[in-house]
């Protein structure tokens, strides 16, 4: 199970990665369109529309899968954590169930819009003409997708009782550990 969870952690470390890459890039657009604006008086076209349909929907879905791998949900837990460990065991199945076979239905039918937008050659008219969007739309089925199949697989770990093989990719906080540093 760990080579197949060490592969899905890559994955999702690689687009997570790709979403990293976006905030920089996103940063260094509005900056240099900011720049251009006030000393040249020539903003860069089109920067709200590479902003709101390119960098800000890589990074809101991209690391979808991260989040999942990491369980970084928002969470309340109430009542939950005063159930039995068995009890509680039942619950963490059907929410993985649950969210494997929402993700999928959403990366399934998001694929089918990207597609969709493929064939059409969707695209936005700025002041500089035309700017091809449809590339776009395949982020959504990628993140949907991929916090689909960590959860999947996050759920048969828990059914097989075993280590998912999950999380290869964390890195040790030195400052959060409890050993105190040799000085």
């Amino acid at each position: 199970m760990k080579p197949i969870g060490k592969l899905i952690s890559w994955l999702v470390a690689g687009a997570s990665g790709i979403a990293g890459i976006m905030v920089l890039l996103l940063v260094s657009h509005v900056t240099i369109d900011v720049l251009m604006r006030f000393m040249f008086s020539t903003p860069l076209d089109a920067t709200i529309l590479y902003v709101s349909a390119f960098y800000m929907v890589a990074i809101a879905f991209l690391p979808l899968g991260l989040v999942e791998e990491k369980d970084s949900h928002i969470a309340v837990e109430l009542l939950a954590e005063k159930l039995p460990n068995s009890v509680q065991t039942v619950l963490a199945f059907v929410a993985l169930l649950l969210t494997t076979v929402v993700m999928a239905a959403v990366a399934v039918r998001t694929g089918q819009e990207a597609m969709s937008k493929y064939a059409a050659g969707a695209y936005s008219i700025e002041a500089s003409g035309k700017v091809i969007i449809w590339p776009t739309y395949f982020v959504l089925p990628v993140g949907f997708g991929l916090m689909a199949l960590v959860a999947a697989w996050k759920l048969i770990a828990l059914a097989l009782g075993r280590d998912s093989g999950l999380s290869i990719l964390t890195v040790e906080d030195p400052y959060l550990s409890k050993e105190t540093p040799d000085v």
